[in-house]
């Protein structure tokens, strides 16, 4: 029993010693990069038609896109997103939703298929996480892309060839 004891010890007094050494075992950092404009199909679309002709799509409807990411960055969304738009300079979120009465018209080209959609303004980005851990290393959690559309209201409605 004492030999067990004294070999407990031993091995809890480096791990006391190292995080003493290094109080930021912990924490941990999200940093983001390769953030570009990009943009995220909405659920707002005409039907097909095949030119030439126009496509007028009016409607009063509510507007939704959402984020594109990983399951591991889902779990803990409320956090990457707010710490991404104060690093990339925009406000995005997990998702986007507005009601309005959409009425756009587009002329459809001689020969081709097409239908009208609407497409939302977002920033794809990649986020890492990292945290230090013990004896004062930096691991990496876990790096994704996302996808996020912006929170305001910048869509932009385009033809969608077949």
């Amino acid at each position: 029993m004492t030999a067990l004891l004294a070999t407990f010890a031993f091995i809890v007094t480096p791990a006391a010693t190292a995080f003493a050494a290094c109080p930021e075992v912990g924490q941990v950092f999200y940093s983001f990069s390769n953030v570009t404009a990009s943009r995220i199909l909405s659920n707002l679309r005409s039907d097909y038609l095949k030119g030439p002709g126009t496509i007028t799509y009016t409607k009063t409807t509510t507007a939704q896109v959402s984020a594109s990411m990983t399951a591991t960055v889902s779990a803990e969304a409320g956090i990457v997103f707010a710490k991404a738009s104060a690093s990339i300079g925009v406000t995005v979120g997990g998702s986007w939703s507005r009601s309005d009465t959409w009425s756009y018209s587009k002329p459809v080209p001689s020969g081709k298929t097409a239908r009208l959609v609407m497409w939302h303004e977002s920033r794809q980005f990649v986020v890492k996480k990292t945290k230090i851990v013990a004896p004062c290393n930096v691991k990496t959690v876990y790096t994704a892309t996302v996808n996020a559309p912006r929170t305001q209201n910048i869509n932009v409605w385009d033809l969608q060839y077949l």
